[in-house]
């Protein structure tokens, strides 16, 4: 849902860095109710990051025929909630009894430091086998250090989306599949006008527009944020330097002050009828599966394909995999009804019929294997692609750390000094926010 995440990630850190867990109740078991027991009424508070109307109603509806099936379950429903509200009552010792959250970033930080309960005992206890209910990709965004410490609820994957009449227009017959050919590409499709200025870019990289800063995170090089010691491979990893080279060079062709008018003209269009990609004045754009009901909603008639995202040439026998990263729901260590928490948490990131009008609601890709079988998008060409990827085993999200989104930021605030040069020595540059990181990373306690 990515909207929401572009919102919520700025600004948390401080909140987040303060937030230390009151610790797990020792006096509630954790082992799971069964479904088939009687017991004894309950009601629990369940906090959500969705506000919109439609998402509101859809979570209203599943509670609704929750509470129908399970009438000794009641739960109360709080909408429009982020990471640092949530931190905050954590802190004040009155957490929710369940949270779900617009991104991953900080399971790793909540996990460390106990604000949230490890599932493991829980899912052994009611019998949910990970590996055959989840597709492996979420595993990668939920899990810290061996640990369960959150369930997906519904998940994003990132592709190319093309333009067909433009790709016929200019002689291409095929998407691309490595980053040389989508650079080639671009400049096919690139069209400038007399004065220098640009009618239509090919593909625009830079990481400050719309979803970009995702193509840098590892997947489409083949490369990992952290190594086996747990160290960021900034420095020693040499495929960072030639995706970013790549980046580089590729904007740079278009000239630098056309691609900041670029940014400045289109960020805050991304997700409405503006969006360039709509207008034409791209041919290509990387963006999330929520894309498709944009367009849908927008521009129905418009004629473009999507296929995996380009890899760097290096890596390409990964071709087919993507980024996928997505809601994560949470059992806070310090919830008053963990028993009755997890039952909940359990129904709403399994229950196919939830998952799918959910997905359906806000455009979003199912989370379970038994819900991507069953939903009627499964088969659209638009849709497909991102189903293949998310099901794909190479993909992934970057690993999660204990700084939590402490790590992305300070890569994504370096990735966008390069691209503006404000980067010299790239090499040492990229030794040096390594150890940035790993310090962040130690004083967290990794």
């Amino acid at each position: 849902m990515s909207k929401t995440i572009i919102g919520a990630a700025a600004g948390l850190a401080l909140l987040l860095a303060g937030c230390t867990s009151t610790g797990p109740d020792n006096s509630q078991p954790d082992t799971a109710i069964s479904a088939g027991a009687s017991h004894a009424p309950a009601t629990i508070n369940v906090w959500t990051f969705n506000h919109l109307p439609n998402e509101v109603a859809a979570f209203k509806s599943a509670l609704a025929r929750l509470h129908t099936k399970y009438p000794w379950l009641t739960v109360n429903f709080v909408p429009n909630k982020d990471d640092a509200a949530f931190a905050k009552a954590v802190a004040a010792g009155d957490p929710p009894d369940v949270f779900v959250s617009s991104a991953p970033d900080n399971v790793g930080k909540f996990c460390s430091n106990g604000t949230v309960a490890d599932l493991g005992p829980f899912l052994s206890s009611a019998r949910v086998n990970m590996a055959t209910t989840f597709p492996p990709a979420t595993l990668v965004y939920t899990k810290y250090q061996g640990k369960q410490c959150a369930l997906p609820l519904l998940t994003d994957a990132y592709a190319l989306y093309y333009n067909k009449k433009m790709f016929a227009a200019a002689g291409i017959t095929t998407p691309p599949k490595t980053l040389s050919e989508l650079a080639a590409d671009a400049k096919k499709l690139t069209v400038k006008k007399a004065d220098g200025s640009v009618k239509t870019f090919g593909f625009v990289s830079r990481s400050d527009y719309n979803g970009n800063r995702y193509m840098y995170t590892g997947v489409q090089s083949a490369n990992k944020f952290y190594g086996t010691d747990g160290k960021a491979t900034f420095g020693t990893d040499p495929k960072w330097q030639q995706l970013l080279q790549w980046d580089k060079t590729l904007d740079d062709s278009y000239g630098a002050a056309n691609v900041q008018k670029f940014v400045g003209q289109y960020q805050p269009h991304a997700d409405d009828a503006s969006n360039p990609f709509l207008t034409g004045a791209a041919a290509m754009e990387y963006d999330g599966e929520w894309h498709v009901g944009e367009i849908d909603a927008a521009k129905k008639d418009l004629d473009y394909g999507v296929a995996p995202m380009p890899v760097l040439d290096s890596a390409a026998s990964t071709y087919g995999a993507g980024l996928s990263l997505g809601t994560v729901a949470y059992l806070p260590a310090g919830s008053k009804h963990r028993q009755e928490g997890f039952f909940a948490l359990q129904q709403l990131t399994t229950d196919t019929t939830f998952l799918n009008s959910l997905a359906d609601t806000v455009a979003n890709v199912p989370s379970t294997f038994a819900a991507l079988k069953s939903w009627d998008k499964a088969s659209d060409p638009h849709w497909k692609p991102f189903i293949d990827m998310f099901e794909n085993p190479g993909s992934y999200y970057k690993t999660l750390s204990a700084s939590g989104e402490e790590d992305m930021d300070t890569w994504k605030a370096f990735v966008l000094r390069y691209e503006q040069g404000k980067v010299s020595d790239l090499p040492g540059g990229l030794a040096g926010i390594a150890k940035k990181i790993d310090d962040a990373n130690a004083q967290a306690g990794q």
